[in-house]
């Protein structure tokens, strides 16, 4: 039985990714969750692992290659007899020699830089490529580096390394004026612009032209919460692998108010309306390398996660995602995202629908206020924790009642959380 490797969907914006690496050759005996190639995509690396237990039987891709999301990369055998096996060492064979002349082009091509005015010899990552379009850093500079990577490829270490050297950053000015490169104008720096930030710009022009976006506000007061976390820090300090961030009650409280409100969802797909039965709930992490961004990590089966569970799954994720550690999985299969522009103080914003879901949560930033509450039947002044939400449909199939239903009944969780 052949089982295919698939360039992976590595989150909603990802359309294609470079093959960096094939880390097994053909004919080699693989384990299923063993890591066989190393690809690259506008916003992280990843490695894909062997589906199956068995031989690596054929290699569709080589290294270089820039594929689109759902492009066959190689296939996996898991027959395992010496027929097969002879075979594969035969084919294993073949593709040494494969590589053993791409390696010699790629070699003369690197010892030839200088000479080559064409910039696409050069092959670099979408990961280098963008964080060169960060740091203003030519075509040029790179070609006198010397790449640790296979056949001198210049990696993302390299270029790092290349950007907190003062010694050798100064040599960026000399180059500069040797091509006349002009990366100014009116003292305004110009910076080209990425791939990764042109999907983002695709992206949202696309959600914003397609859904019908409307927003709702909801004030929460976190009292009660506030309550239950205090109650149980020595609970957590215990376990240190769980933080009950807001986040993580908000998380529980969507899980719980999705149940009864199935179309926020949802997805509009070939005229139709799928209701989804799965809540796999996107939390929005923001990165700063290769450029400021964000990635969102899709908590799978949020709903069937008791508070604890979500909490370690948020940390789980955020440091994946903050470490470059994400899998593709990790990123795809997302119902729902909810974003947090209150972790910088914003108090609440407008976000825009992570397609081809109908509607996004935001977190505004949770502060003390004075609130009239009722005591016994009497107004009374209280200091209390409060903070919006603030939530965006698409109101194509989502009318404003169902939202605001929603959003009434995940307030209605949240401000009455059992201490």
């Amino acid at each position: 039985m052949k089982e295919k490797i698939i360039m992976p969907k590595m989150g909603e914006s990802i359309v294609e990714g470079t093959i960096i690496k094939w880390l097994k050759n053909e004919g080699d005996i693989v384990k299923k969750d063993e890591n066989l190639l190393l690809i690259s995509t506008d916003k992280v690396e990843a490695e894909i692992a062997s589906p199956i237990n068995g031989i690596l039987e054929k290699i569709e891709c080589l290294s270089g290659e820039t594929k689109l999301v759902g492009t066959i990369l190689g296939y996996v055998n898991d027959n395992k007899n010496k027929e097969d096996n002879n075979k594969s060492l035969e084919n294993n064979n073949k593709l040494i020699n494969i590589n053993d002349d791409i390696s010699t082009k790629i070699e003369n091509i690197t010892q030839n830089t200088n000479n080559i005015n064409n910039n696409s010899q050069l092959f670099l990552s979408p990961l280098v490529k963008r964080i060169m379009n960060n740091h203003n850093i030519s075509i040029d500079e790179v070609k006198i580096l010397k790449g640790s990577g296979i056949n001198n490829r210049v990696t993302k270490k390299d270029i790092m390394n290349y950007i907190e050297e003062p010694k050798i950053q100064n040599n960026q000015n000399e180059i500069l004026k040797k091509n006349n490169d002009t990366t100014s104008i009116n003292n305004n720096n110009i910076l080209e612009i990425s791939n990764m930030r042109k999907i983002i710009m695709k992206n949202m022009i696309f959600s914003k032209t397609n859904s019908a976006h409307v927003t709702t506000f909801f004030d929460i007061d976190y009292t009660n919460i506030d309550k239950y976390r205090n109650k149980n820090k020595q609970l957590l300090l215990q376990n240190e692998n769980i933080t009950l961030t807001y986040t993580s009650f908000i998380v529980s409280a969507v899980c719980k108010a999705i149940k009864k409100h199935p179309y926020i969802n949802a997805e509009i797909r070939d005229n139709k309306i799928i209701l989804k039965k799965d809540i796999n709930l996107g939390i929005a992490v923001a990165i700063k390398n290769p450029e400021p961004g964000l990635l969102v990590p899709v908590i799978k089966n949020a709903d069937k996660l008791n508070i604890n569970g979500i909490a370690c799954q948020i940390q789980e994720l955020s440091q994946k995602s903050l470490n470059k550690k994400i899998r593709p999985e990790d990123l795809s299969g997302g119902t729902f995202t909810v974003t947090n522009p209150g972790n910088l103080g914003a108090i609440i914003g407008t976000p825009i629908i992570n397609q081809p879901q109908v509607a996004i949560l935001g977190v505004g930033s949770i502060r003390k206020e004075a609130r009239v509450i009722d005591i016994n039947g009497m107004d009374a002044i209280a200091i209390r924790k409060i903070g919006w939400l603030s939530l965006s449909f698409d109101h194509r199939i989502i009318d404003g009642i169902v939202a605001d239903s929603f959003m009434q009944e995940l307030k209605k969780i949240l401000e009455n959380w059992q201490i």
